[in-house]
């Protein structure tokens, strides 16, 4: 009953993934369906998150020119966000998790649904390039935090705030996301592993 639950719902949501992010508001959902204690559904949720993270980085790192000066700093501070997100989601008492999932979830589902053009219309001129720096490094650790506690939405938020915030190109900002959200995961993940979640 679990895999009949689980499986169907997983690959539906890497389907999701890859035409437009999201997937992790159906894969963890999925996961808690199928009576997965709340803190073990989270950290499973990371092992399908982080491989279809890994597989969209490749594809696009190829696509997509990245700026490894304005990404390294990120991404060092979307690893320490994703830690300290993750230690606190294993601090937290499973009935708090559990409300917040209640929550959170139609919250979230209703925000990347409303901005599916990731601001693009929006976007007004350009920024210098260390204040881009400053607010990719924000919103990987700020977003790292997010991914650790809990996920789902995470490459649409970091979208929303390099296209609107930073006003990066959606190209570029995409590649950037997916390369913060890669290491955001896999951070949390490793804690996770650790904690035996």
């Amino acid at each position: 009953t679990t895999f009949l639950i689980v499986c169907p719902l997983v690959f539906l949501a890497g389907f999701v993934d890859a035409i437009g992010g999201g997937g992790g508001l159906i894969s963890l959902p999925a996961y808690y369906l199928a009576g997965v204690p709340i803190h073990h559904a989270i950290a499973t949720n990371k092992l399908s998150s982080a491989t279809g993270t890994l597989i969209s980085t490749i594809r696009i790192g190829k696509s997509v020119k990245i700026r490894w000066k304005l990404i390294a700093p990120a991404v060092v501070m979307a690893l320490i966000g994703s830690y300290l997100g993750t230690r606190l989601s294993i601090l937290t008492d499973e009935k708090i998790l559990r409300q917040v999932l209640l929550i959170v979830l139609p919250v979230v589902a209703f925000y990347v649904l409303k901005n599916k053009d990731f601001g693009e219309s929006r976007q007004t001129g350009t920024l210098k390039k260390e204040v881009q720096l400053l607010i990719s490094m924000g919103a990987g650790f700020v977003i790292g935090i997010y991914d650790g506690l809990y996920g789902p939405g995470t490459g649409t938020f970091l979208l929303l705030i390099l296209t609107g915030l930073a006003k990066l190109p959606v190209t570029e900002a995409s590649g950037l996301t997916k390369v913060i959200n890669l290491s955001s995961n896999v951070a949390a993940l490793i804690t996770f592993i650790i904690h035996g979640t």
